[in-house]
């Protein structure tokens, strides 16, 4: 099963707020994907993958980088079994 937590990019900028969905969600155990949008969520600009990692907050901090270098208007966080 996944969860996705779509909401305006400026959001996820900061790393806290991405550390308590990725802990609340059990990241560690769980792949991610990280989808970037422009304007709206028909067609995403860029799209990451993180493999399952104990270190939740470093993988938080990444988030928030990858969002903030794309200057999205609007990001989602998969969490999943598989992608």
């Amino acid at each position: 099963m996944s969860t996705v937590w779509a909401v305006p990019a400026s959001r996820f900028r900061q790393a806290s707020q991405i550390l308590s969905f990725l802990g609340e969600e059990r990241c560690s155990k769980r792949g991610l994907e990280v989808r970037l949008f422009k304007t709206s969520r028909a067609a995403p600009i860029a799209s990451r993958h993180w493999e399952p990692r104990c270190d939740l907050a470093v993988v938080a901090q990444e988030i928030a980088m990858y969002i903030a270098e794309h200057e999205s208007v609007e990001a989602t966080i998969i969490a999943a079994a598989e992608l």
